[in-house]
């Protein structure tokens, strides 16, 4: 992979993991792909064809950093992505109230324990981070209700549904503000029945929640060249 992601995984400890190209984690194989990528994700998510054998994504590498082609982050673009956003939500965004700032522990740590759905599992302790497998068909397992930011261009994705364990990773590029992916993700959170704290940690814009069992999280910061990146993490049933 040219353009190894920068994927979060939780363990029950609560430890934030960060994994990619240089762990020694499960990657994904180059042919990798599933019918239900194209037909679940449509034109909304754009993905690596290094990743996923397609022509035509969004992502590009430059000196390890993602990047996205003018195109795709030109005014018309972010206008188009903020509708599809808009038009998902239900025909409106509500704008997420300005973040704490402070430690996110606490939201990664609700989605770690949200990852565990059995409750032999619980008992023994399984760090469902370390079952995960690489393959961007998870953007298209993510739940309905906290999906990729529409035109998102996915870079990698993992997850697992094994040994009672539920967890998706999803990072991707998207040309938006981290603020406007908070109010989208505050958004639907919301609509859904989701808690969604917003709190601000250095550069990371980071909100999460919880509805019963499940759990997300969300980290989104600037880069350069006009490209937010964001880590996704849903988990639980």
């Amino acid at each position: 992979m040219k353009n190894p992601a920068r994927l979060m995984a939780l363990g029950l400890a609560g430890t934030l993991m960060l994994a990619g190209c240089n762990s020694d984690k499960k990657q994904p194989e180059g042919g990798e792909t599933d019918p239900a990528l194209s037909g679940a994700l449509g034109d909304q998510i754009m993905v690596d064809p290094d990743m996923a054998g397609q022509d035509g994504a969004a992502l590009g590498a430059d000196g390890g950093q993602i990047t996205l082609p003018p195109e795709q982050r030109s005014p018309e673009a972010i206008q188009a992505a903020k509708a599809d956003a808009a038009d998902a939500a239900g025909g409106a965004l509500k704008s997420a109230p300005q973040p704490q700032k402070g430690s996110t522990a606490a939201l990664t740590e609700a989605a770690a324990t949200a990852a565990q759905v059995a409750q032999e599992t619980k008992a023994a302790q399984t760090d469902c981070a370390s079952k995960v497998t690489y393959s961007n068909t998870w953007a298209a397992r993510l739940p309905a209700e906290i999906p990729v930011y529409p035109r998102g261009a996915v870079q990698e994705a993992a997850g697992t549904d094994s040994d009672g364990c539920s967890l998706r990773v999803v990072s991707y590029a998207t040309p938006v503000s981290p603020q406007d992916v908070a109010s989208f993700y505050y958004t639907m959170a919301n609509k859904a029945g989701y808690g969604a704290e917003y709190r601000l940690d250095g550069n990371d814009h980071v909100i999460g929640g919880r509805k019963g069992g499940k759990a997300y999280v969300v980290y989104a910061r600037k880069r350069d060249g006009g490209v937010t990146e964001v880590d996704l993490v849903t988990s639980g049933k």
